[in-house]
């Protein structure tokens, strides 16, 4: 491995500008840095942090200064500045474009799967974003260790490099990234270490550079050039990888932790909301427990964010992830002391951040209404999960990790309060550490879809007439591959107006019509990649001409009741707000079903 990362990452600008490889005396990790003395990497744990009470830069730095910053420099270098169409500012934490995670965890998410694969174009090449990201994974790590938070921004300078046509790759990208930090937020060149790793995650991989100063990872560099790949040539982690068509740029610079690195304050929290902390520590005891204080002002900003971008807590996906941070917060509440209900400590945040993020401020009577729901269901599942608590002691008289994780996921019981009822009567029950983590890290991310040997069956492409006129029902094409199922033929044509089954909607069914005038059935259409395959009640060959004919009838009829799902879907957002989204669907010719979600049932009036 070292020698991979050396050959990917033996920079000319290291070398242009002074800087040496040196190999970490603590975890053997090799690095760049101008201090020939140096023998540690600059990471934790190889080094503690020294940069509190002594920050970097040339001022201390705001989470906003710090953006605008970022954002500005990069404009300035011919990065586009990335909006988010609906909000005019940002993308939403929730990622409902990919269906293997549930929450934006990274600035690159915004383009994968199918800009970071070449399928699509990037909205613009090279972009600026700063993406608001949430991550649960360490959520018991939050208030503990003073640097880990459940919500923060990534602002990335990302290209997407195809072929020939390069924007920029290593070198300018490090040229960057070292001139942003030594002259727009002061930090001396001395000071920065280069750390390569190899990076990997959300089916793409490549060698990276970790930036770091104080003490404090900063940024992240990643040179993406690995795509997943069953049987692929590189193997990482569990995973193999082959050549991704893209070489792409995928940075991430840490808006909360360059802040702190400019104010030196004891922890993150204190950087980034402390008129958040200052009010929870007027509420409560002189005496009370930090790491609560620093949890709740922690969680209720990622709360406003999740509940503003209209996830509606729930038992399932991302709504379980919601009612989680909801749950904790309310017993933070209870353990605190604190009288004052959970909504009027988002508001704080919302308040803070209506100039950044005033889509929130749109969304505030939403959050309350959720909050005040499930702040209601919570004390209503307190009760009836006591009850249950009681009678399982009494059958088995002990509650293992498993059953633990149970009785919280599925019965929404609080492990603490398992725990205290045992211990009444007598049964010792070990909460591990890393008890919520566990429960999140369960609900994080889709259940990973078997992967179909589609991507081995090199099938020709067909044209789909269908995006170019809706209402056309007739066409011509040739037969450009076939394969034959009992008495049946699967056929790719050069063109179709045949639409393929998918997200909820039916394929097509119609007659072809061949050469020697006979005309067989289609039954059915579906799509591999970016082939479209008819399944037809008879037999035809590679190379025969064929007339096509849709079912017109039933393809209107099917047409209808998708424009309904869309209908149906404005009316509820008109009616109920900008959190309902599309669950799903399945449109039939007699029948369409829509589903939808949403925190409590329709009254009447609605």
């Amino acid at each position: 491995m070292n020698e991979f990362l050396k050959k990917q990452l033996d920079l000319q600008y290291f070398h242009d500008h002074g800087y040496i490889r040196k190999n970490c005396s603590k975890c053997g990790a090799y690095f760049w840095t101008l201090d020939s003395t140096m023998e540690e990497c600059g990471d934790q744990p190889c080094v503690p942090f020294h940069f509190i009470g002594n920050p970097l830069g040339k001022k201390k730095l705001t989470l906003r200064e710090v953006r605008d910053a970022f954002l500005s420099y990069f404009e300035q270098h011919n990065h586009t500045r990335l909006y988010y169409p609906k909000t005019g500012e940002r993308y939403p934490v929730v990622a409902r474009w990919r269906n293997d995670i549930y929450l934006t965890i990274a600035s690159i998410a915004d383009f994968q799967p199918h800009v970071t694969s070449g399928e699509v174009p990037p909205p613009a090449n090279p972009l600026a974003i700063s993406q608001p990201c949430i991550r649960l994974n360490d959520l018991d790590e939050v208030g503990k260790s003073g640097r880990h938070l459940t919500m923060f921004e990534m602002m990335g300078h990302h290209a997407f490099n195809k072929n020939i046509d390069e924007i920029y790759f290593k070198e300018k990208t490090v040229a960057y990234c070292d001139d942003f930090f030594v002259k727009k937020i002061g930090i001396p060149r001395e000071k920065i270490t280069y750390k390569e790793q190899l990076w990997h995650g959300g089916g793409n991989a490549g060698p990276c550079l970790e930036v770091l100063a104080g003490g404090l990872e900063i940024a992240t560099l990643v040179f993406m050039n690995m795509k997943e790949a069953e049987g692929g040539k590189y193997k990482i982690g569990n995973e193999t990888y082959e050549q991704n068509p893209l070489n792409i740029v995928d940075t991430g610079y840490g808006l909360e932790r360059i802040a702190w690195l400019t104010q030196g304050t004891k922890t993150v929290y204190e950087a980034v909301f402390p008129q958040v902390i200052d009010w929870i520590r007027k509420q409560t005891a002189s005496d009370a427990d930090e790491r609560l204080v620093m949890s709740l002002a922690d969680h209720t900003k990622s709360l406003a964010f999740m509940l503003g971008d209209g996830i509606v807590p729930s038992n399932v996906k991302s709504g379980y992830l919601a009612r989680l941070l909801i749950r904790r917060c309310l017993r933070f509440i209870e353990q605190l002391n604190i009288s004052r209900p959970l909504e009027e400590i988002i508001d704080l945040h919302i308040n803070r951040l209506q100039h950044d993020f005033s889509s929130l401020v749109n969304q505030r009577e939403q959050i309350h209404d959720m909050i005040q729901t499930e702040t209601k269901r919570y004390h209503e599942t307190l009760q009836k999960g006591k009850n249950m608590v009681k009678r399982l002691l009494a059958e088995k008289k002990e509650i293992d990790n498993d059953t633990l994780i149970r009785l919280y996921d599925t019965h929404g019981m609080p492990p603490k309060i398992v725990q205290s009822i045992a211990e009444k009567q007598n049964v010792t029950v070990t909460i591990p550490e890393n008890f919520e983590s566990m429960v999140a890290d369960l609900h994080s991310q889709e259940e990973k879809q078997t992967k179909k040997d589609e991507k081995k069956r090199n099938l020709p492409e067909t044209n789909p007439l269908y995006y170019n006129d809706h209402y056309r029902k007739e066409f011509d094409a040739t037969v450009v591959w076939t394969e034959q199922v009992d008495d049946k033929t699967v056929a790719i044509f050069d063109q179709t107006t045949f639409y393929p089954e998918g997200g909820g909607q039916p394929g097509d069914q119609g007659t072809i019509i061949t050469d020697a005038g006979d005309t067989l059935e289609v039954e059915t259409v579906t799509k591999e990649n970016n082939a479209i395959l008819h399944h037809i009640n008879g037999s035809i060959s590679n190379g025969d001409k064929i007339h096509g004919q849709i079912n017109w009838k039933r393809r209107y009829q099917i047409m209808k009741h998708h424009t309904g799902t869309h209908v149906v879907n404005g009316a509820l957002q008109h009616v109920l707000g900008d959190h309902v989204w599309q669950a799903g669907s399945q449109l039939a010719v007699k029948n369409a079903r829509f589903d939808y979600a949403h925190y409590k049932s329709l009254s009447d009036k609605e």
